[in-house]
């Protein structure tokens, strides 16, 4: 997966040049993925088991798995993460719940950084839009 900026460490899930296909013709090593195209995705050997390489994966030169501390730390940011976006979500709840069937927006003092946060519902589905100002904190949309 791409390295995304002050993100520390790697998924366990790819190879660290995997970049999305979607947008990508090739890994950031410079491998097109359609050399691995008859093989099926399954078989590509971009994709990972638990940070090990998979058996029956086809061979490339580049591949590089994500050591066991660079998934280690990705992990405990990436938990880090969700707690902070589930104290948040906790937080919001009053509010969701005093806006509910209405359309609005607001800002409001973020419950994880104590920033500014702003929110908007909306009236037809009861979805809530959040980003807080705090570099670094939450941002969502449901």
């Amino acid at each position: 997966m791409s390295k995304i900026q002050n993100v520390p460490g790697y998924r366990g899930g790819w190879c660290i040049h995997f970049q999305s296909m979607d947008r990508h013709k090739i890994c950031e090593a410079g491998v097109a993925y359609k050399q691995f195209r008859e093989g099926g995705m399954h078989r590509m050997p971009c994709f990972l088991n638990e940070g090990k390489e998979k058996p029956d994966a086809l061979p490339c030169e580049h591949l590089r798995l994500p050591t066991a501390d660079e998934i280690a730390a990705h992990k405990k940011w990436a938990d880090a993460r969700m707690n902070l976006l589930g104290t948040v979500m906790t937080g919001i709840m009053p509010w969701r719940k005093a806006h509910k069937g209405k359309s609005a927006s607001e800002v409001i003092e973020c419950p994880g950084c104590k920033g500014r946060l702003h929110l908007m519902i909306a009236a037809y589905n009861g979805h809530v839009h959040g980003k807080c100002e705090t570099s670094g904190c939450v941002s969502w949309m449901e």
